[in-house]
């Protein structure tokens, strides 16, 4: 099963869970167990030589290639 990252949207508590896909829609907050929501983050990768590269999802300002 994947891991998500989610956030709680009645607390705002940020957390990873391992889920199927057919359940990520019905997790709660471990915190509150108010509904969470699936949050999107970048990921980085090593590319040929070892060189690290950064993803981003366009709009996190977490990394530089965002803008």
């Amino acid at each position: 099963m994947p891991t998500y990252d989610f956030i709680c949207e009645n607390c705002g508590h940020k957390f990873s869970e391992f889920v199927s896909l057919r359940e990520k829609d019905s997790v709660k907050c471990p915190v509150c167990n108010g509904k969470a929501k699936q949050r999107f983050t970048g990921f980085m990768y090593m590319g040929k030589g070892g060189t690290e590269s950064g993803g981003c999802s366009g709009s996190c300002g977490s990394c530089s290639g965002c803008g």
